[in-house]
């Protein structure tokens, strides 16, 4: 059916229903224009069947949705903007759709205002609607479908970012941010509805919210700092409505974070705030830390992990983890500060002891190993190069028996992080070799993991870890003993050798791994070929979910960075091209070929 001819029955069929009420939705044919309508129709049928639906839903008696469905397919264009939007007739009421009960309703609404986001003087349109504001600020904050929260916080986060002026001074020495943060944030009812809807101190009085409800709010408001944080919610905009809710200085960002939250009495409440601390931290805003640490959040938010023997049992359960998270973020994020802190040598401590309780003894089993070793990848690696008689948390991993976790750790450290600081991929050679001197044994257990199909995340694991050391970002030690303000610091060049009793050491993860004890025994096994268990696992060689399958691809995608990385090494040697080429026939016969021969004769060259 053409298009034309569709859009002309769908046209009388909707003036039927608006002449006779009583008269069902045509439910098939307004699916068939929903999949048919497309950018091509006539701007004028688009605009007269806008003009239809806008007006038969003020009467209809009926499920909405395939009207609703209808407006999304025709507002969808680009081109139809925000004053199209308008031009509707009989206008449309966004204060009264957004207050609806009727979901479709609301979505469709919430498309519509969309619409202004992409012309800041449409922006400045909705701004001077001070009811449609108002009605959008309590829509995202109390209403109980979470679909509808998530469009309205993705509207108002899109207006507010979008409508962000030139960041000038104004006249009285506030941040000019567009008409709509001056319409959020310095309308005294608008500004008033955020803290008085999120506060538990009027539950049950101006806004009909349970205390449940109420904490469902202040989630949502968590959330949308993060996305829009800036002056205006750091400062305050109205100290009058401020102080009411117990903010003595700042302004939204200050009231949510330090005064909104019953975390005393709400568990998972506070678990919500230490998340919403952690991501602010991750934004790695200096403003975010030391807002953070002025306020004693820094503090309390790492205390779950660092004194686990002071807290409430219950509150631990939850906590532990968001507390082990929130000391990851800002190692991660703030290393230099960490570094130049007193409370380094506290939590390198901590992870010590966390690490050595887990893997060593029998004590702190409840509690899941990934959290205390997110903290220890998080560490700068200088922190993890043992001082004088101490250890390093690092050494107290165990390679066997296998465990996924312990390779994928041992990966990051090991590995150096893309981009990061010389001194950091100088740490993490100094720990590869002190591991090596540490563990004698330690290819042998990792290579019997890769080999152990029967455990396949740990194979993988064990795969990851000799591709993470092949392709290591690695940087030289200094020759002399490194300067440093801080109590942690790389050894020279011949203090690390003297350690691994040996006159010098390979520069990069590719020559260690052509290096003895490694070239006899990780080449061999990337060499051979991959076993076949498939009447144990269920499948043959073709199963890709097989672990056999799984493990051997990925067994191959490590023999492949193996050979990329020979060819540049072999380059700048001048020598090796034998070795190359035998990587190179081995990686061309795919994941399930190879022979244990080659393997054999490759591990005993001498390069």
């Amino acid at each position: 059916m053409a298009v034309p001819a569709l859009v002309g029955q769908v046209h009388t069929h909707l003036q039927e229903v608006r002449n006779d009420p009583s008269k069902d939705l045509n439910h098939k044919l307004l699916e068939q224009i929903d999949r048919l309508v497309t950018e091509s129709i006539e701007e004028s049928w688009r605009d007269t069947l806008l003009n239809q639906l806008s007006d038969l839903l003020n009467t209809l008696q009926q499920d909405p949705t395939p009207l609703t469905n209808l407006i999304n397919v025709l507002i969808l264009p680009m081109q139809f903007d925000f004053r199209r939007v308008l031009a509707i007739r009989p206008p449309v009421d966004l204060t009264a759709g957004l207050s609806y009960s009727v979901v479709p309703i609301t979505l469709t609404t919430l498309s519509l205002l969309e619409k202004a986001m992409y012309r800041k003087s449409d922006i400045d349109i909705v701004a001077g609607k001070t009811d449609v504001v108002a009605a959008l600020i309590i829509l995202w904050l109390c209403t109980p479908e979470t679909a509808v929260a998530v469009r309205a916080h993705d509207v108002i986060v899109g207006l507010l970012l979008a409508g962000e002026g030139e960041n000038t001074m104004s006249d009285s020495g506030i941040m000019d941010e567009g008409l709509i943060w001056r319409r959020i944030m310095r309308d005294r009812d608008i500004y008033g509805s955020i803290f008085s809807i999120c506060s538990l101190s009027t539950a049950g009085q101006e806004w009909p919210l349970s205390r449940r409800e109420k904490t469902v709010s202040q989630a949502r408001l968590l959330d949308m700092l993060l996305k829009i944080d800036s002056n205006p919610v750091r400062t305050s905009q109205i100290p009058e409505i401020e102080q009411r809710f117990g903010v003595k200085t700042g302004g939204l960002l200050q009231f949510a974070a330090i005064y909104m939250v019953d975390y005393q009495d709400d568990v998972l409440m506070h678990m919500t705030l230490i998340e919403f601390y952690s991501n602010y931290l991750d934004t790695g805003h200096t403003f975010a830390l030391q807002f953070l640490r002025s306020n004693g959040l820094h503090t309390r938010s790492m205390a779950y992990y660092l004194e686990p023997e002071k807290q409430d049992s219950l509150d631990l359960t939850y906590l532990y983890g968001s507390s082990a998270k929130y000391t990851s973020v800002y190692c991660a994020m703030f290393p230099q500060d960490l570094l130049s802190s007193p409370i380094a040598d506290h939590i390198l401590s901590r992870v010590t002891q966390a690490v050595e309780n887990r893997y060593h003894t029998r004590l702190g089993q409840r509690q899941r190993i990934e959290h205390d070793l997110s903290v220890l990848m998080s560490l700068p690696r200088i922190m993890l190069i043992p001082r004088a008689q101490a250890s390093s948390p690092l050494f107290l991993i165990p390679v066997k028996p296998a465990s996924p976790e312990a390779f994928a750790t041992l990966a990051h450290v090991l590995h150096g992080s893309h981009g990061s600081e010389p001194e950091e991929q100088a740490a993490a050679r100094t720990l590869y070799y002190l591991e090596m001197e540490k563990f004698p044994d330690f290819w042998e257990c990792v290579v019997a993991a890769a080999d152990t199909v029967a455990l396949k995340e740990s194979a993988l694991s064990a795969l990851s870890l000799i591709g993470a050391i092949i392709t290591a970002n690695w940087s030289p030690l200094p020759d002399t003993d490194s300067a440093s303000s801080t109590s942690f610091k790389l050894p020279s060049e011949r203090e690390l050798a003297d350690k691994c009793h040996a006159e010098s050491l390979p520069q990069s993860g590719i020559e260690a791994i052509m290096t003895q004890p490694a070239l006899g025994i990780v080449i061999p096994y990337l060499m051979r070929p991959a076993q076949s268990f498939g009447s144990l696992v269920g499948g043959g060689r073709g199963d890709v979910e097989s672990a056999v399958y799984k493990i051997a691809t990925a067994k191959h995608d490590v023999l492949t960075q193996l050979h990329q990385r020979l060819k540049q090494w072999v380059n700048t040697r001048g020598e090796g091209q034998d070795v190359v080429a035998a990587v190179g026939r081995r990686v061309a016969q795919g994941p399930m070929g190879g022979s244990s021969e080659v393997g054999g004769r490759v591990g005993t060259m001498e390069l």
